[in-house]
């Protein structure tokens, strides 16, 4: 049935509606009092009309129960409560037992909505709720002609917000079985009002409107469903594919009893006035109705997490640790890789770091961290002397809530800055590890740290700060005499990222001081971010010909030729760990070891 909205906003038939529903009224009420509710009603309207149905999964609809009594009668059971929830989920889903009451006529329009309703776990606040609020009230009966039922300081109960809550009061109602806003309402009253009589399936509620279906249709307006009849005589309810009908139906007529030359009222539907017992069904053109509203007029619900309890989970890891410094202010970053350990995504958060008890220092985060996805993260630059420090990092307020898993969100670290040169060493080696090993001598020719039996087929790794005043000898050994390639492996060393050859007979003698010359030039090299959840970018001062990337058990992965200076690195299939790039040109060698989270 299509005809101009007008038809509907003005020209409203008010006789019966009091007994039944007075939504149609509550909306009247809210356009004379607010002229703008008026034209945002054209808007949704003219939207709805140009809308794509396309339904990717169902919705849910977090919701709260507000019950406000000044009796203990009124004061209805949690029980009560719990089955108009699973009313409307019956309702709305087509799993209500009655569905075998739909006539023939109507099986091929019956709709399964695919909308849920759940209770809130969560309050505003973003403590823990069980989804009801009781209020004690010294009003005697709340009506549609005023707002009291939505204000704590009229005696009702102030609305929770309404973007991400369907707010349902119970109360004891004058004139009206319930009542709802439709889209566009004032938020401050946007929500669903029964009477207690009238709610649910068991407890108060009286016969013939005792199968909750009154929660069922009022819920219907605030998703946008109009009367089946359009409030006016043979009036339009702009969904195609529920007959033109004459006025509301009462009781339960007999089927077929047709009007405005139907073939038979649709008294089955959930939006017309029959009793509780005579209602079955959404059409299709109904349920494509309120999907369109909650994509474009009620959007913020259909991400609400307020179905969850307040629970997001974020870990935080940081790979700084002790290191060597020649400077006496050295500028230190600080940095963290954050991981979203919850089942939905992470839009926000706040990260915070306290060095040697200093004040903290916070970054607010906000962006799109999908589940057990990880973002690197810089919190903050500090310059520090050389000598011991104390760092604390943690993490707060994961998409505005609490994070109840603590255990993973705060990090402390003791480092210290040494004076000295860094020298960061690593060594492949071959088939036969155990014949391996390596020693660090002074310019007086003293063994100042040394290593043995290393394993084999597999990078091993050695991190030694120098005093810069001396001079020193890096020598590696193979007690076979074959080095650690070739017949037997592909193993190779570096020394602050510059390559060598591990075909060197029974030793190879590395003078640093020397090495500090060569590195120079490499310093220019630049990578980023390191550590990443997989894409590397490298800068190399010079044109790359070979590109070889290792895992840490010494197995080739990657092998490459270019011939550029710019090189992107995608280890976004390879699981986490560290990895050892080895480029080369005919000039220099690099070896530059990368993290992927």
């Amino acid at each position: 049935m299509r005809k101009y909205i007008l038809l509907i906003l003005i020209n409203i038939s008010l006789v019966f509606a009091q007994e039944r529903c007075g939504s149609s009224l509550f909306m009247n009420k809210n356009i004379n009092e607010e002229n703008v509710n008026l034209l945002l009603r054209k808007k949704i309207e003219n939207k709805i009309k140009n809308w794509k149905y396309n339904y990717s999964s169902s919705i849910n609809i977090p919701v709260v129960f507000h019950v406000i009594y000044k009796n203990t009668n009124e004061n209805i059971s949690d029980a009560q409560i719990i089955s108009q929830l699973n009313i409307l989920n019956e309702d709305f889903r087509r799993q209500n037992s009655d569905t075998i009451n739909t006539p023939n006529d109507f099986l091929q329009f019956a709709a399964d909505t695919e909308i849920n309703f759940c209770l809130a776990k969560r309050t505003p606040e973003n403590d823990t709720t069980s989804g009801i609020t009781r209020t004690l009230t010294s009003v005697n009966s709340f009506s549609l002609n005023d707002n009291n039922i939505f204000f704590d300081s009229l005696g009702g109960k102030s609305i929770w917000n309404t973007k991400k809550y369907l707010n349902i009061y119970i109360c004891d109602l004058t004139g009206v079985l319930g009542f709802a806003s439709f889209p566009g309402t004032n938020q401050l009253i946007d929500g669903v009002v029964i009477d207690f009589e009238y709610f649910g399936n068991t407890g108060t509620a009286l016969s013939p409107y005792n199968k909750g279906r009154t929660c069922t249709h009022e819920v219907g307006h605030w998703l946008n469903l109009m009367h089946i009849w359009g409030d006016i005589t043979c009036g339009d309810d702009f969904v195609s594919d529920t007959p033109e009908q004459e006025i509301e139906n009462y009781s339960c007529p007999q089927h077929p009893s047709p009007s405005c030359s139907n073939n038979g009222d649709m008294f089955q539907n959930y939006m017309d006035y029959t009793n509780d017992a005579c209602m079955n069904l959404f059409t299709i053109g109904q349920k494509n109705r309120m999907h369109a509203t909650l994509n474009l007029s009620r959007e913020d619900i259909i991400n609400s997490k307020a179905c969850y309890f307040p629970y997001e989970d974020i870990s935080i890891t940081s790979n700084l640790s002790s290191f060597c410094s020649t400077e006496n202010l050295t500028s230190t970053e600080i940095s963290v890789n954050v991981e979203n350990l919850s089942s939905k995504q992470i839009n926000s958060f706040k990260i915070s770091y306290i060095l040697n008890n200093n004040n903290p220092v916070t970054l607010d985060w906000t962006g799109n961290l999908n589940s057990f996805d990880n973002v690197d993260l810089t919190i903050g630059n500090e310059q520090l002397i050389q000598g011991q420090h104390t760092l604390k990092i943690f993490s707060s307020n994961p998409n505005g809530f609490n994070d109840l898993n603590n255990l993973n969100d705060t990090i402390h670290i003791n480092f210290e800055i040494f004076f000295g040169e860094n020298y960061d060493i690593s060594i492949l080696t071959d088939n036969y590890g155990e014949e391996v090993s390596w020693e660090i001598t002074n310019d007086s020719n003293q063994i100042i740290n040394f290593g043995d039996s290393l394993i084999s087929n597999q990078f091993n790794s050695i991190n030694l700060c120098l005093h810069p005043d001396s001079c020193y000898m890096f020598t590696i050994y193979d007690s076979y005499n074959d080095g650690i390639c070739c017949d037997f492996g592909n193993g190779f060393f570096s020394i602050n990222q510059i390559n060598y050859s591990g075909e060197f007979g029974s030793s190879f003698s590395v003078d640093l001081c020397n090495l500090s010359e060569l590195n120079d030039s490499y310093k220019k090299l630049y990578v980023y971010p390191n550590p990443s959840t997989g894409k590397f970018v490298f800068l190399f001062p010079d044109i790359i010909y070979n590109f070889d990337v290792f895992d840490i058990n010494g197995n080739k992965i990657l092998s490459k030729n270019f011939s550029k200076k710019e090189i992107i690195l995608d280890l976004s299939g390879y699981r986490s760990g560290l990895y050892i790039v080895r480029a080369n040109n005919n000039k220099n060698n690099y070896v530059y070891k990368i993290t992927k989270y």
